[in-house]
């Protein structure tokens, strides 16, 4: 197989230049793809000699990356309190930990080429820290200066693709580039060029229907990571019943999403998100699931118990990960479910936590430009911060409430035909006047237990109203359970007049 040589378009690490003739003792990148930042490094400091560490293998070539030397980190830094080092020196330290920057004795050794490099008119050494770590030990925390890595744009992914295409000796359409390029937006070039390769070794070419390997790849991503669950799920809008307002809108902007390249270059905005409160029981959930369905994304769930962490910083920094992650598998759906739980905070320490990652979080959705969709429910309106309401974080907000008659309906229908159950000739005027009180939940337990009541008494027929009717008496709806809570919801909707679901 051939070896493609351009590593596609330029990174940016925005300031590099600026920051190291300013002095910058050390600067952090905060990335994880060490042969890309490198290569970057050197490119754009072509005046500076070299020299870089790999944890747990030693000083390493920064151009070819093979090993020069097996050493620790401690006997590596010592090579810079020699003479000898007139010239500008880049210092690249790939995969060290805060940790192991923690150390006395590594501390030590990086105050002293700072030390030097600020004082000493002959000595110039920039120590690159490249991590994707964001947190800085205390005692160097003054001399850091964040780098973020920005991963390859669209424009450059459709570089790398043309010249990979022309390179492995195949055409491409100008539409393909348009529509991978976007797909992959968020990987990293090594990332790319392992889909690319796979596609091309399978059949010689690369195309559109190459998507299901880039998505088989940002499944991956998720997986290894643990912050974020990949969720399986095939039924679309047409699975759910009522909520007539809610899915028309999810429709329009299925249209955009679907057609994102061609929108984007329309000049459309790209969808944030929606926030879904109301009642329990009332399809908040089915509908977050639905809409990756209905927009032909992958399905991505923040559950933010997985990124609280027992260490200060930590659940800042998992919440960063979470949330970079998601970006990288752009575009797709990420769903918060029972968002008020997941952000509610405790006394003390556990709230100032929740706090930050609230702002963490809010900050992100006011600010991003990926194509990220979030979807987040809500059961109680008392505990959401009032933050999450605000204009400008999501496109919409939307109330569920429980179903209509004619919302009752549906459901019915779509359970039972979900059960091989539905008899077009049934008439459920009686059912649906029972069932006024129920959620959609509670209606999908009654039939539930109908077609098992019928199974066990060995029916050979359909179910009957009359069986529907005698399992929905067993239950008792959520409603009627809590009844204060769900007085004290529907009166917190109207106060905050929050668009309804539903058709009147």
């Amino acid at each position: 197989m051939k070896r493609l040589n351009s590593f596609g378009g330029k990174m940016k690490l925005n300031n590099m230049k600026l920051y190291i003739n300013a002095l910058r003792p050390i600067l952090h990148i905060q990335s994880r793809e060490y042969t890309d930042v490198c290569k970057k490094i050197l490119f754009e400091v072509p005046e500076m000699d070299s020299c870089a560490f790999l944890q747990g293998l030693g000083a390493i070539d920064p151009k070819s990356q093979s090993l020069l030397k097996e050493c620790s980190l401690q006997h590596f830094l010592d090579m810079f309190r020699e003479e000898g080092y007139e010239r500008p020196t880049a210092i690249i330290l790939l995969g060290v930990s805060e940790e192991d920057l923690a150390q006395p004795a590594i501390t030590a050794r990086l105050l002293y080429i700072a030390e030097r490099t600020l004082h000493c008119g002959g000595y110039q050494a920039t120590v690159f820290w490249v991590s994707d770590n964001g947190l800085a030990p205390n005692q160097l925390e003054h001399l850091i200066t964040l780098l973020p890595y920005d991963r390859p744009q669209q424009v450059d992914i459709e570089t790398f693709l043309c010249s990979y295409a022309q390179q492995m000796n195949f055409q491409i359409s100008e539409d393909d580039v348009g529509r991978l390029a976007l797909e992959l937006k968020g990987l990293s070039f090594f990332q790319i060029k392992s889909i690319l390769n796979l596609a091309y070794v399978d059949k010689g070419i690369v195309t559109w229907e190459d998507r299901r390997l880039i998505l088989q790849e940002k499944k991956q991503i998720v997986q290894k990571s643990g912050l974020l669950e990949y969720v399986d799920w095939q039924s679309d809008l047409e699975s759910v019943g009522g909520l007539g307002h809610l899915k028309l809108w999810l429709e329009k902007k299925a249209k955009v999403m679907q057609r994102l390249d061609a929108a984007l270059k329309a000049g459309v905005g790209i969808p944030k998100g929606i926030l879904i409160v109301g009642f329990p029981g009332c399809g908040k959930s089915l509908v977050a699931k639905t809409t990756a369905t209905q927009f032909g994304l992958p399905l991505l769930r923040l559950d933010v118990g997985k990124i609280l962490g027992k260490y200060v910083g930590q659940s800042e920094r998992n919440m960063r990960l979470a949330l970079a992650q998601a970006e990288a598998v752009s575009p797709c759906v990420l769903w918060v479910d029972e968002i008020e739980k997941a952000f509610a905070g405790g006394d003390g320490s556990g709230h100032e936590v929740t706090s930050r990652l609230i702002g963490q979080f809010l900050t992100w959705m006011q600010e991003k430009q990926s194509t990220v969709f979030v979807v987040a429910t809500a059961n109680d309106l008392e505990r959401l911060p009032t933050e999450f309401l605000r204009k400008g974080r999501f496109d919409e907000v939307f109330s569920v409430g429980l179903p209509n008659k004619q919302e009752r309906y549906q459901i019915l229908k779509i359970h039972l035909r979900r059960r091989n159950q539905y008899d077009p000739t049934m008439n459920m005027a009686k059912l649906l006047d029972l069932t006024e009180s129920f959620s959609g939940a509670d209606i999908e337990a009654g039939v539930g237990q109908a077609v098992e009541n019928c199974f066990l008494e060995d029916c050979k027929k359909f179910v009957s109203e009359d069986d529907l009717i005698a399992a929905m008496k067993d239950i008792t709806p959520l409603s009627k359970a809590l009844q204060n809570k769900f007085a004290k919801m529907k009166e917190k909707l109207g106060e905050y007049n929050v668009k309804p679901a539903s058709e009147a």
